[in-house]
């Protein structure tokens, strides 16, 4: 059942704010937890905060970490991503039947301590405006729809170690539906595809809209370079890998095409996602997709998420 149209559209605009985004923050890792408390308290109190999901799968402390970035930032903008839908046998006080009814508590909560997940129109700090809108998305498994992945078959892939060390077949839990999850959740945003923007629109999903996006550019290889060059590690033995393991597929498991009409449905200017844990910043077809990861320590130290040595905090993305 889709949500109300009321959950999905915000008539309030925000006065004088940059934009930030930032994804993957995984604030069960206590060092994770420490970083996000540790951004300032003053320096963004007139901004919007983008968070392109994969917060925690702690619903306790989802709430508690969304609410502290509300009070850091003026509005925060939220996606839940895969790890946010994981069921464990013990979830605190919560109870959940599968991953579908958590994410629509999850949508709840939110609403009740001001979270947007719905677009919102932004007055920007260049005296203009613009729009944030989320996108609701699952990624498309090859097996489950072959058409809408983002799947790329490759020679050195293990799939039976892909699919077995892959948490969410472990931890998701689906309820009988028409169709795949990437298509439950396509149809969720059906009621913004509709309607007239009046400002540029930053979109921003979990999962990945285009297949381009997964392989590193020339300029990704670069960056990670640099990263590393600070953090005084030697280069990378196959920089195109970006320290991924060449058995595991991560194309199983990265996004769905349906993003990617849906962005260009609605004319994003500008698309965040989140969930493969290296950094992108491209302009293809007139769209810049970006990508800003916290991604996990063992990453951070690698230096295979490029940028975040330059930044204390989320990325400012707009204007």
């Amino acid at each position: 059942m889709l949500l109300a149209e009321s959950r999905y559209f915000s008539s309030s605009a925000l006065r004088m704010s940059r934009i930030f985004a930032i994804s993957d923050i995984h604030v069960d890792i206590p060092e994770n937890l420490r970083l996000v408390n540790s951004w300032s308290d003053a320096d963004f109190k007139n901004d919007v905060l983008i968070l392109a999901g994969d917060v925690t799968d702690n619903l306790s402390l989802l709430k508690t970490v969304l609410t502290s970035l509300t009070q850091k930032f003026s509005k925060v903008c939220y996606v839940p991503g895969n790890h946010e839908l994981w069921i464990r046998q013990v979830e605190n006080t919560y109870c959940h039947n599968n991953s579908i009814d958590k994410f629509h508590a999850i949508l709840a909560m939110c609403d009740s301590i001001g979270v947007h997940t719905k677009p919102v129109k932004v007055q920007c700090c260049n005296d203009t405006a613009a729009w944030v809108v989320p996108i609701f998305s699952w990624y498309a498994k090859p097996e489950d729809d072959l058409h809408n992945s983002l799947f790329v078959g490759r020679d050195t892939e293990d799939a039976e170690l892909s699919n077995k060390v892959w948490m969410d077949n472990h931890l998701c839990k689906w309820p009988v539906l028409q169709g795949s999850v990437a298509q439950y959740f396509a149809k969720l945003n059906e009621n913004i595809l509709t309607r007239d923007y009046d400002a540029p629109i930053i979109s921003f999903s979990h999962f990945l809209p285009r297949g381009e996006l997964i392989p590193a550019s020339e300029e990704d290889i670069e960056r990670v370079q640099d990263e590393r060059k600070k953090l005084h590690l030697p280069q990378l033995d196959n920089p195109k890998a970006q320290g991924s393991q060449i058995q595991f597929n991560f194309t199983r498991f990265a996004g769905c095409k349906t993003i990617e009409e849906q962005i260009r449905k609605i004319g994003s200017k500008v698309h965040l996602h989140g969930h493969q844990h290296r950094n992108r910043d491209r302009v293809i077809d007139e769209v810049r997709y970006v990508s800003f990861c916290l991604g996990y320590p063992r990453e951070r130290s690698m230096g295979v998420i490029w940028g975040l040595s330059e930044r204390k905090g989320p990325r400012w993305i707009w204007p």
